[in-house]
């Protein structure tokens, strides 16, 4: 079998569903991925001929469509905010994944005997990233998601610019456009989404599984992992994307229908669980692995503190209370000082490479779509002055 070396470049993960799609249609061409014109572009496709096509038909057959569609909050999120937020997030996700991949190898983790291993990993996760079958299943799986989607789904509950008339379920032309073109995008798109997130799920575990050369004093406390944690980083930009789908739906719900934002805490709470899933789960597979350094670290730098101590107490303290000018001799005190301090960062080891400003920041990103919502329930000159109060 040959091996592909792991790429120098940083794009183990650049690709996915729908790339190979969006080159056929020279979205992309090699080494000009486009993502600014291509979200752009794309966000056009899925959004505008909504709006012409409401527009054509209220004033073809007298029924003002155009002005339900624009208060339709959960497609504005979809189209405007979601679609062009999973584009743009391929040039700094992709990237930043592929540059934690590459550090294993780079901060010298992966021991000379695992190297072909880790290699057949890298290889493994591009060939899949890049599968044809993969990509036709996933166009395939949105269509077929959405019709079934279509059919569970009440006719009163479906927005009346998708509609010619109710009870009837007789499509509108931006309905049609709607239901063939701009929901099967999004649904590719995130779909795409998830299969990369399968993938660099996958990868992390079969690098967790190899003999990783941790170091239990490492100063950041997880043995040398804590790059790990940081590709965290990479995921805000789409956690803000999937807040704002479902900070849209809830959008009409408060403002056609009167409800609360605080009748959703149950969805925002599941959101908020969906997101630790996606994008800090992967990261608990390394706590097997973190462990085991840590008990062989509270052993063999256990050990060395112990005979270090020892040696201390018999110099210094075994005198018989006789002190001379020996004792103003501070280099013994202070090399078993820094031995100690660095022996401490083994019994501190954490059990997962995160931090926590990470953790907090995927979250905040996936709640901040909700706060127009809580503006429109709560104005801002409403709030200001208790604000203000609390801080006089």
């Amino acid at each position: 079998m040959t091996i592909e070396p792991i790429r120098d470049d940083n794009e183990l993960f650049d690709g996915g569903p729908p790339r190979r799609l969006e080159t056929a249609l020279r979205l992309v061409k090699p080494d000009q991925p486009k993502t600014v014109s291509r979200a752009a572009l794309i966000s056009i496709i899925v959004w505008a001929p909504l709006i012409l096509l409401a527009s054509i038909q209220s004033f073809a057959i007298g029924q003002d469509k155009l002005t339900d569609l624009l208060f339709d909050f959960a497609v504005h999120a979809r189209n405007l905010v979601a679609v062009p937020l999973f584009i743009l997030a391929e040039s700094f996700t992709l990237s930043m994944l592929g540059k934690t991949a590459r550090h294993f190898v780079e901060a010298e983790l992966i021991r000379d005997q695992d190297r072909p291993r880790f290699e057949s990993i890298a290889a493994d996760t591009r060939r899949l990233l890049h599968s044809k079958v993969v990509e036709i299943l996933v166009v395939l799986f949105a269509y077929c998601a959405g019709l079934i989607l279509l059919g569970l789904i009440s006719v009163e509950t479906i927005p009346d610019w998708h509609l010619l008339a109710k009870p009837r379920l007789s499509f509108s032309w931006a309905g049609w456009w709607h239901i063939l073109i701009s929901i099967p995008i999004f649904s590719i798109l995130l779909f795409g989404w998830l299969w990369r997130l399968l993938l660099w799920n996958i990868f992390l575990w079969r690098v967790s599984r190899l003999d990783l050369h941790l170091v239990p004093a490492h100063p950041d406390l997880v043995g040398g992992l804590q790059f790990v944690g940081a590709s965290v980083r990479a995921f805000p930009m789409l956690s803000f994307a999937l807040g704002s789908v479902v900070a849209g739906g809830v959008a009409n719900r408060v403002v056609h229908q009167g409800m609360h934002l605080f009748d959703f805490k149950y969805i925002i709470a599941t959101l908020v669980v969906v997101i630790l899933i996606l994008f800090v789960a992967p990261l608990v597979v390394f706590t097997r692995e973190i462990l085991q350094t840590r008990r062989r670290g509270i052993f063999e730098y256990g050990a060395l503190a112990g005979a270090v101590g020892r040696q201390m107490e018999h110099k210094w303290l075994e005198r018989n209370g006789s002190v001379d000018e020996a004792a103003l001799d501070v280099q013994h005190f202070s090399a078993t000082t820094d031995l100690y301090q660095v022996v401490s960062n083994v019994y501190q080891i954490k059990t997962v490479p995160l931090d926590l400003q990470d953790l907090v920041a995927v979250i905040v990103a996936a709640l901040l779509p909700f706060v127009p919502v809580l503006l429109y329930e709560i104005p801002l000159n409403v709030i200001l002055p208790d604000i203000v109060k609390l801080l006089l």
